[in-house]
């Protein structure tokens, strides 16, 4: 408890003075609210005292100690918050210009404001007076202040509030206000679009009561949203709100117009986990539309798509299904030209009639390749590499970081050093040639049969992907264990799909120095995801007795029937048709 003398007080630096009382510094990081003689100070001190022992978040201005004058209760000790911002100032053209604010910037402040108003509620927490000279930021972080005139449930109610920014159900016959958690979800929705749009949802001209006031307005809802929306002029200098959520803006509808009063925490997390920046109108747009929707007002939002079912033609030049590969000893196929046999050996073929040609024992907690043509041995251990040529003789041992991943197209090896830097090593008869791509973090990565590379470095919470020799960088959360990583060679585009921690699964596509596509809308069916292919923009993905095409740009798919695939089928686009890798055969469909 902090006990000053009125000599005392008019010493310290005058900040500010409310309806209510005075604000003065109190040493470098301190300020004392010290009230006017007109307010009942009982009951402000009774407010103070439940508030002093009770948690509150980091960004609440709230008590820290009482102050007592002349041995009487006068205020309370709070912190300081200096460069903060009244929330008005973010609905100002000049002050946004000037400060650098974008609209995705004060979508995290809104975001994070009603997230915390969502946990106050939750702990009988209300606010009463939510109005845009009620809240401060501080950067992109919102500020509580003025808690003194806060209410909780079953002690006592707020006792401040702005009629702008109050739902008109909130008003009792005799003039008094019904504070509850469900008007408070329409005043912040109010303070919300108002923040986003720059304009209240009850302001400009209706023209058919030029004279009716936004207050009145409120109470027939007529906002300049909904149903009336075209007789409602509004000023030209308010930008389009049109870069916002479909969802958001319809649950401000519901809210201003059909009487419903829920939290729109979740639908404003929504919007600020998805924007996209339009260089066209320098602002972020809802990332979940194809297009900016200000470019283009017919842009529509990202849905998964419509499959459309495509009989397979029974008649002569209609595709059609033959065996590539099938073997007695086939126990697994492995790949283009490998299986295991029953006997536990890994035997290299090349398909057709073509005799096999090299057999090589399983070695328990190794993995063995063969190169395209069968001239070399790959034997992959934790740490190394042997590569033996066609009579079993080691011509090359290659240290590799501990159970780090490799990849092998012909007779080049993509693997990852001791030092972390990924290596391609060509093998030939006068010796290996070696090309490396630089030091990589826990790298996910693929090439092709022609040297195209994608390299994904996994750093926590980030991604730095070099994709066509240009890097990105992506955020993603959680660890990442399904994934599949497939080159187009039609759009010379790199797909990168892996789940997500919460089962769907995120879909992007790498072009030139551009993402061409991410989104989450796409589901599949490939067990393990690396049997989808990807070949002329489209995605193809294995499921039972089927197969889908999905082309992503234009959200349309088609089924394929197809009864020797299933969801664990790898498919790989040939160009005149697709091989399908089963357990222990391989199918030709085309």
């Amino acid at each position: 408890m902090l006990n000053l003398k009125r000599s005392q007080i008019s010493s310290l630096p005058l900040l500010a003075e409310g309806g209510e009382a005075f604000i003065y510094a109190y040493g470098k990081d301190k300020v004392i609210k010290l009230y006017k003689p007109s307010v009942n100070l009982r009951s402000k001190k009774q407010k103070i005292e439940k508030f002093l022992t009770a948690h509150f978040p980091s960004n609440v201005a709230c008590p820290e100690d009482m102050v007592m004058v002349s041995g009487n209760f006068a205020g309370y000790v709070m912190r300081r918050i200096d460069g903060a911002e009244d929330f008005h100032q973010f609905t100002k053209k000049k002050f946004l210009a000037t400060s650098g604010y974008s609209n995705k910037d004060i979508t995290q402040m809104v975001w994070q404001a009603s997230s915390c108003i969502k946990n106050f509620h939750e702990n009988g927490i209300i606010i009463g007076d939510i109005s845009d000279n009620n809240l401060v930021a501080v950067g992109t972080t919102p500020f509580f202040i003025d808690i003194d005139s806060w209410g909780a449930k079953g002690m006592f109610s707020p006792d401040a509030y702005t009629e702008l920014f109050t739902c008109p159900d909130s008003y009792a016959p005799d003039g008094s206000i019904r504070f509850s958690f469900e008007n408070e979800n329409y005043n912040f929705a109010l303070l919300a679009f108002n923040m986003l749009s720059r304009i209240h949802p009850f302001f400009g001209i209706y023209s058919k009561a030029p004279n009716m006031s936004p207050t009145e307005r409120m109470k027939k809802r007529i906002s300049i949203l909904g149903r009336k929306k075209e007789h409602i002029t509004i000023p030209k200098i308010i930008p389009s709100w049109k870069w916002i959520s479909p969802d958001l803006e319809q649950g401000f509808i519901d809210i201003f117009e059909n009487g419903k009063k829920f939290d729109i925490t979740d639908l404003l997390g929504d919007l600020a986990g998805n924007m996209k920046y339009c260089s066209n109108h320098n602002i972020y747009y809802y990332g979940k539309y194809r297009e900016c929707p200000l470019c283009n007002s017919d842009a529509k939002i990202a849905t998964a798509p419509v499959v459309v079912v495509t009989q397979v033609p029974t008649t002569s030049g209609g595709p059609r299904i033959s065996l590539l590969f099938a073997a007695k000893d086939c126990k697994f196929i492995l790949g283009l030209h490998q299986y295991l046999s029953y006997n536990g050996e890994v035997v290299y073929f090349h398909g057709g009639n073509r005799p096999l040609t090299r057999k090589v024992k399983l070695i328990p907690g190794k993995r063995i390749d063969f190169s395209d043509d069968g001239e070399y041995t790959f034997i992959g251990g934790a740490e190394q590499i042997e590569i033996a040529d066609q009579n079993g003789n080691v011509i090359s041992t290659i240290d590799r970081y501990y159970k780090s991943g490799y990849v092998i197209h012909g007779n080049n090896l993509y693997y990852v050093d001791k030092g972390s830097n990924i290596v391609c090593l060509t093998i030939t008869p006068k010796g290996n040639v070696s090309h490396s791509f630089g030091k990589q973090y826990h790298p996910l990565f693929e090439a092709t049969d022609t040297g195209e590379v994608f390299i994904a470095s996994m750093y926590p919470k980030k991604a730095i992907i070099n994709a066509n020799n240009y890097n990105f960088e992506v955020m993603y959360d959680g660890k990442i264990t399904e994934y599949a990583i497939k080159y187009d060679p039609v759009s010379k585009c790199w797909l990168f799909v892996y789940q997500m921690k919460n089962g769907k699964y995120r879909t992007m596509i790498f072009g030139d120095r551009q993402i061409r596509y991410d989104d989450d809308i796409i589901s599949y069916n490939a067990t393990p995801l690396s049997g989808i292919c990807f070949f002329g923009n489209t995605i193809y993905d294995p499921s039972h007795g089927k197969f889908i095409g999905i082309n992503p740009y234009t959200n349309k798919a088609k089924e394929f029937a197809c009864h020797v695939v299933s969801e664990s089928s790898k498919l790989e686009f040939t160009g005149n048709g697709f091989r399908i890798y089963n357990d222990n055969k391989i199918y030709n469909f085309g």
